[in-house]
């Protein structure tokens, strides 16, 4: 190792790089808790409002196991190396060094708003990356865009937004994305080749043995995940809900199997506790990032509506079913090979999604395997990333 390498750090970049230290009693939101689920049984949604769950300590896992997925891979490959986690709007106060190393990692970076505006943090990391003159790598970066706003060409954005990403891409010393359609996006900005290495939460290690056959219980075990930090998650809450636990119940009745509902965001206790609350008896994990490998690989089907739900249960070998609201979901089960798994949520075939179920349950031996060679594929391309930008 160089001394260049010996003297910087590595500087996870990323949504949530460091999650909240403390988990704050919260009264308002309790009591909302209670409120919205008397106003659900009764038929009444319109105030149904995500921001009423907003507290100091709120955070998506699925931002958070990037970060700690990409750290537990640097740590394997050198354990004495200098990490420091950083996240997105707080580059600037971080110090960097030309002797710093930038990883850049997964989320959806590039989120052009329908307009085409980036975010201005981008213009505030490439002032602080010009700056310190530290290396900048993307780590398997993507590209949001909601599935009703399909931009095709260089053309959609504003020549402000293509001047900033011309910039990014050519400061980068390592240029890899999460997804076919983040590659394709980039492309229209660079002439650079973009290698497509997955999300890295894709990686995320377990804690104990992984157990390629799933559950050990005699009845099948179905994680459930819905979103409920934004107004179109929130919307499709009030349209669907009821019509999903319906179906839960016929997938129920078909294979008398047990569901457990992952929380993602904290928020989301509300949507398990609405579940509960139209007859649907479920289990609630709701724990960090690093345990939550170990939880999915005890299921037999998940079905999510987070993308980061979906791949972290991947990362734990358990097949899934994604309700996609972003066109980032797509972009994740093709990259698997696994896209008849991947439905639109809105509008939603409820059918398809009993017929999906069925099959992947009276399949799943040969559909973990599948899901388990696909991931080494990856798996070896992101090492093979990280070992660049050490060298």
């Amino acid at each position: 190792m160089n001394a260049h390498q010996e003297n910087g750090r590595y500087v996870l970049y990323g949504a949530v790089a460091n999650k909240p230290l403390l988990r704050a009693s919260n009264t308002k939101a309790r009591m909302k808790n209670i409120l919205d689920r008397i106003a659900f049984r009764l038929g009444y949604k319109g105030k149904l409002n995500y921001k009423n769950y907003e507290a100091p300590y709120t955070y998506n896992r699925g931002d958070h196991s990037i970060i700690v997925a990409t750290a537990q891979q640097m740590k394997k490959l050198n354990p004495q190396s200098n990490i420091m986690t950083v996240n997105w709007e707080q580059l600037g106060a971080s110090d960097l060094s030309s002797a710093d190393k930038v990883l850049v990692c997964g989320s959806g970076y590039f989120f052009p708003n329908p307009e085409g505006i980036l975010p201005r943090r981008l213009y505030q990391d490439l002032q602080a990356i010009e700056q310190s003159d530290a290396e900048l790598h993307f780590l398997g970066v993507g590209y949001n865009y909601l599935l009703d706003w399909r931009p095709s060409s260089e053309s959609r954005l504003p020549k402000e937004s293509v001047d900033l990403l011309r910039r990014l891409l050519a400061r980068a010393a390592t240029l890899t994305v999460r997804d076919e359609n983040t590659r394709k996006f980039l492309a229209h900005y660079t002439d650079r080749d973009i290698a497509v290495i997955g999300d890295p939460a894709l990686f995320l290690e377990p804690q104990s043995p992984a157990n390629p056959e799933g559950g050990e219980s005699a009845q099948p075990r179905i994680g459930i995940n819905i979103p409920f930090h934004g107004h179109e998650p929130t919307e499709w809450i009030k349209k669907y809900l009821k019509e999903f636990v319906a179906t839960l119940k016929k997938i129920q009745q078909a294979t008398a199997c047990e569901f457990t509902y992952f929380v993602h965001y904290d928020s989301e206790v509300l949507i398990a506790a609405l579940i509960r609350d139209q007859g649907l008896c479920l289990s609630v994990v709701n724990t960090e990032a690093t345990q939550l490998p170990d939880e999915y690989a005890k299921m037999d089907l998940h079905i999510g509506g987070m993308l980061h739900s979906c791949i972290i249960a991947t990362a734990a070998g358990t097949p899934c079913i994604g309700l996609a609201y972003d066109e980032k979901h797509f972009g994740f089960f093709d990259l698997m090979e696994r896209g008849e798994y991947c439905l639109k949520a809105n509008p939603i075939r409820f059918d398809v999604l009993l017929q999906k179920s069925l099959q992947i349950l009276q399949n799943e031996t040969l559909e973990r395997t599948k899901i388990n060679t696909r991931r080494q594929e990856l798996f070896v391309k992101f090492l093979r990333t990280l070992h660049g930008i050490a060298s």
